[in-house]
C-alpha cells in the first residue's frame, strides 16, 4: 500500500505564515487547569461544550466545561498482556507467551452523541476499543464481545463469533501512531439509512515493522487483522455481531493493507484523520463531505537517505439521499485518492513531514480592503535534522480550492492522460480491484 512518491508532483502552500523556532512570546494567561499524574494522549468535547472526555496512560476522566471539575475518572492500566497474544476477549485465545504488567496509552477517543458512546481504543491487547457511555465514561455501554470473556459490564447477550479482525483496531505500540473518525450517516434517524461507520488509520507494528519485538518470533496477528487504513462498522444498536466490521460486502472493498514483502520498506504515520467540509448540526440534511487523512510516507524507511513525504488522503463519503434505502455507501477501495503536501520552497529546502493540520475558515487578509473568508487547511510541518540538531518547523495555509483542483486533475489523469507523477493512489494493495487508478472508479 505504498504511495508512489517518485517524481510525484506536490501541492504547494497558499502562504508560509510562520516559521516556529521557539522564540519566547508573552502566554495567555490561564484560567482552568486539570493535572493528570500521566501522558495525557487525546481529548475530546461532547458536542456541546458541557463534559470533556480525557484519555491519558491508563486513566479515561471526564471533567465539566469549562471549569475543568473531575467528574469521573477510571483507570484502564496497567494490564498484563504481550504483543505476542491474541486480545484475551478473543473466546478460547491462549498464549504461550509470558505477561507483563503493561501500560495502556489511549489511541483513539472518539464520541458518537447519536448513539451516546464514546469510543475508547488503547495499545493494549492489540489495540481493543470499547464502547463507553457519554454520560459516564467509566461505564461500559456496549458489551463487546457480548457474553464473552473481558466483555464489561455493559449489557450482556448471546455470544457471537468473534475474529482477532474484530479486536485488533488501533495500533499496540505507544510510538505507534493511529487516528480514528466516526463517519455519521446524513439525514434523520430510521427509513434505511446508513449505520454509522469508523474511519481508522494505524501504522503497522507487526513482523518486520520496528516495533515488533526482537525475539526472532513470527508470531504476527497484525498483518492478517489489521490494514493500515479501515471503515469499521459502529451500529451499537444492531447486529454486535457485525460491530467493528470492515461492514461493506465484499469487506476487501473496505480495507487497505501493505503487501507482507514491502511493509519492511513503508512505514505510514497518521497525523489527523477529519471531516470536511464540517458536518451540519445532528438531524439536519448534510451536504456531500468528504473524509480525509493527513499522514506521512517513509518510502525505503530502513535506508539512512530515507525521507519523510507528507501526503493528504481524500475518501468520498455517500451522498445524502443516493440509495439511502439500499444503506449504500461509497467504496474505500473506489474513492481513495491522495495529493502531496510540501511547505517552503521546493526541492530539499522544504519543511516536509507534517506534525498537525487544522481545517478553518478564514480570511487571509484582513485588510483594508478586507478579505472574504476561504476553506483554508493549515499545518505544521517540520524539517529533517540531523540527531541533536536545533529543530526547525513552519506554518502552512492551503486552500481547500486548490486541493480539490489538483485532486480533479489526478481524476483526469487516471480516465484520460495516464500521469503516475500526478495521480497518487495506493500501491502494492491486497484487498481491492488492483492498483491502477484506470481501473478504479475514483470519485
Amino acid at each position: 500500500m505504498a504511495p508512489r512518491e517518485r517524481g510525484a508532483k506536490v501541492l504547494a502552500p497558499l502562504l508560509l505564515l510562520l516559521a516556529l523556532l521557539g522564540s519566547p512570546g508573552a502566554g495567555l494567561e490561564v484560567q482552568h487547569k486539570f493535572l493528570s499524574p500521566t501522558l495525557t494522549n487525546n481529548f475530546a468535547l461532547d458536542g456541546l461544550g458541557s463534559k470533556i472526555y480525557l484519555a491519558a496512560v491508563n486513566r479515561l476522566y471526564q471533567l465539566s466545561g469549562p471549569n475543568l471539575t473531575l467528574e469521573v475518572e477510571e483507570q484502564v492500566g496497567p494490564v498484563p498482556d504481550n504483543p505476542l497474544c491474541h486480545a484475551p476477549q478473543l473466546p478460547q485465545a491462549s498464549c504461550e507467551h509470558p505477561k507483563v504488567l503493561t501500560n495502556n496509552y489511549n489511541k483513539i477517543l472518539q464520541p458518537d452523541p447519536e448513539q451516546g458512546i464514546v469510543v475508547v481504543c488503547g495499545s493494549i491487547y492489540q489495540g481493543f476499543c470499547q464502547l463507553r457511555s457519554m454520560a459516564n465514561i467509566s461505564a461500559v455501554a456496549v458489551s463487546f464481545p457480548p457474553g464473552g470473556a473481558g466483555a464489561g459490564a455493559g449489557g450482556g447477550g448471546d455470544p457471537v463469533t468473534v475474529f482477532p479482525s474484530m479486536l485488533n483496531i488501533a495500533a499496540n505500540h505507544p510510538n505507534a501512531s493511529t487516528v480514528g473518525l466516526v463517519l455519521r450517516p446524513a439525514g434523520p434517524a430510521g427509513g434505511g439509512r446508513p449505520d454509522t461507520r469508523l474511519l481508522v488509520g494505524a501504522t503497522y507494528t507487526g513482523f518486520g515493522s520496528p516495533f515488533f519485538p526482537r525475539n526472532q518470533s513470527l508470531e504476527d496477528h497484525r498483518f492478517e487483522n489489521t490494514p493500515e487504513i479501515a471503515i469499521r462498522a459502529l451500529n451499537a444498536r444492531g447486529d454486535l455481531a457485525k460491530l467493528f466490521t470492515f461492514d461493506l460486502n465484499p469487506s476487501d472493498d473496505n480495507i487497505f493493507k501493505i503487501k507482507q514483502g514491502a511493509k519492511a520498506r513503508h512505514k505510514l504515520s497518521f497525523v489527523r484523520a477529519f471531516l470536511h467540509p464540517a458536518p451540519p448540526p445532528r438531524g439536519a440534511a448534510a451536504a456531500a463531505a468528504y473524509a480525509y487523512l493527513a499522514l506521512n510516507s517513509e518510502a525505503n524507511a530502513g535506508d539512512k537517505e530515507s525521507h519523510s513525504h507528507s501526503l493528504l488522503a481524500r475518501i468520498c463519503l455517500a451522498e445524502p439521499g443516493r440509495n439511502a434505502s439500499a444503506g449504500e455507501t461509497k467504496k474505500l477501495t473506489e474513492s481513495y485518492i491522495q495529493v502531496g503536501l510540501q511547505c517552503g520552497a521546493g526541492g530539499g529546502d522544504g519543511f516536509t513531514r507534517l506534525v498537525s493540520v487544522f481545517p478553518a475558515t478564514a480570511a487571509l487578509q484582513l485588510g483594508p480592503p478586507a478579505a472574504p473568508p476561504q476553506e483554508l487547511l493549515f499545518g505544521v510541518f517540520e524539517r529533517a535534522a540531523p540527531p541533536g540538531a536545533r529543530q526547525h518547523s513552519a506554518l502552512c495555509a492551503f486552500r481547500f480550492a486548490d486541493i480539490e483542483r489538483r485532486i480533479r486533475q489526478a481524476r483526469h489523469s487516471c480516465f484520460v492522460e495516464p500521469d503516475a507523477g500526478l495521480v497518487t493512489v495506493l500501491d502494492s494493495v491486497v484487498q481491492g480491484t488492483g492498483p491502477a487508478c484506470e481501473k478504479r472508479n475514483i470519485q
